[in-house]
């Protein structure tokens, strides 16, 4: 049966895919926290910053996102494996696009209201601000409108879109063909050196997109998220790679480190260099591009080496986890932002006012999900949940899920 033949999945569950991808989405919570205190401000800001959250912020903003779009591409590659291609693309229409559209009449106007003032204005004045946000928008041809009025719900519209504009890619890897230029590559990774090779077509996209479209979620991100989606139904979908990987791990570690000291050097000491900047030669504009799909490349090599070597195994609370990750992702950004904006006005120190956002911001989080989304089946629907348990669900040797958060 063809969809048996790629190597390794049809036996067992790849465990450490629902894991890295519950620690990615709830990790960005953190990540989001730490841009309260982070130079240049964010959405709603403290005014004491920290260097320590600013680094982990600035650390994590290359390879996170890409990090999402690697797991997803893994999923929709298994996920097209037992179903036909119109019943994957209604999968990820309600489990993406519904929530997206929710989301602009939900949260979007309720968090510019938050970020409004800090703290936030009377709420007796929301609905005058809700009608004004519908009013006064305005819809223009580049990609920033949708982060624009959707902020972080952006992530659901670029990865549908994707995911449609990938699945001829994901069906052809399954027929004789794909299977074949996957042996090819397994061959080159089982070489010394072998999986930095791979990573030639996502640097080669940098170093021809980001000094033309420098601005986060312009083309050159989309490149990177498309080839990392691509790269994740590669990876994942040949059980091969896997000793590559575990064997290859140390150089990963050791180039990453390189890569992110590097950038940033750049952007910290010296940010006449930034791509943006058309003053800097164009040796140090194509240098800049190529750390940077260097440094995402080594740094999603290692989160598949964590998942890998530790992760790869059942628990009961994954079941729960691993369901909650893209309700869990569209609550929380509006949670933190309400919960920062708040506590930023409060006496206390940094490092207490961190602790505080993150814990009340996880747990109203995980509460609204828990009380307000899966236990009530309009709302499951427009949090992209499904509305039972099938046959799909139950046991450690079922395929994963299709759609991802």
């Amino acid at each position: 049966m063809e969809a048996d033949a790629d190597h390794g999945l049809h036996k067992e569950r790849i465990h450490y895919l629902d894991w890295l991808k519950v620690l990615i989405v709830y990790g960005i919570l953190v990540f989001h926290v730490s841009l309260v205190f982070t130079v240049g401000g964010w959405l709603v800001s403290n005014r004491e910053k920290s260097v320590v959250l600013g680094a982990f912020a600035g650390f994590c903003f290359s390879w996170g996102i890409p990090a999402m779009f690697l797991i997803a591409g893994a999923d929709a590659r298994l996920g097209l494996r037992s179903q036909p291609v119109r019943e994957f693309v209604r999968g990820r229409f309600l489990r993406l696009m519904v929530p997206f559209a929710a989301g602009l009449i939900l949260l979007s106007p309720l968090q510019r209201f938050i970020t409004s003032r800090t703290p936030p204005p009377p709420i007796d004045s929301f609905w005058t601000y809700y009608l004004a946000f519908f009013r006064d928008l305005r819809f223009d041809w580049t990609l920033q409108f949708v982060s624009r009025y959707w902020l972080h719900l952006w992530f659901l519209a670029y990865l549908f879109a994707i995911s449609l504009a990938c699945v001829p890619v994901l069906v052809w890897l399954r027929r004789p063909r794909g299977r074949q230029l996957s042996s090819r590559l397994v061959a080159i990774a089982n070489h010394r050196g072998g999986l930095f090779l791979l990573a030639a077509p996502l640097c080669l996209s940098q170093l021809l997109l980001r000094q033309r479209f420098p601005v986060y979620q312009d083309w050159a991100d989309v490149a990177t998220f498309t080839l990392v989606f691509l790269l994740g139904a590669v990876l994942i979908g040949d059980r091969r790679f896997d000793a590559a990987i575990r064997r290859e791990i140390r150089w990963f570690l050791l180039v990453g480190v390189v890569a992110t000291l590097a950038l940033g050097w750049l952007v910290f000491v010296a940010p006449s260099h930034l791509p943006e900047d058309a003053r800097v030669p164009a040796g140090a504009r194509a240098a800049f591009a190529l750390l940077w799909g260097l440094n995402i490349w080594c740094w999603l090599l290692a989160v598949l080496y964590l998942g890998i070597r530790w992760l790869d195994f059942p628990n009961p609370a994954l079941t729960y986890l691993q369901k909650s990750v893209l309700p869990f992702y569209v609550i929380h950004h509006p949670v933190v932002l309400l919960v920062a904006s708040f506590v930023v006005t409060w006496n206390l120190g940094l490092w207490l006012k961190f602790a505080l956002i993150l814990v009340v911001a996880f747990g109203m989080t995980l509460g609204l999900y828990e009380f307000g989304v899966r236990r009530l089946r309009p709302m499951r629907l427009l949090f992209g949940l499904p509305q039972g348990r099938g046959k799909h669900e139950s046991g450690s040797r079922a395929r994963l899920r299709a759609p991802t958060g």
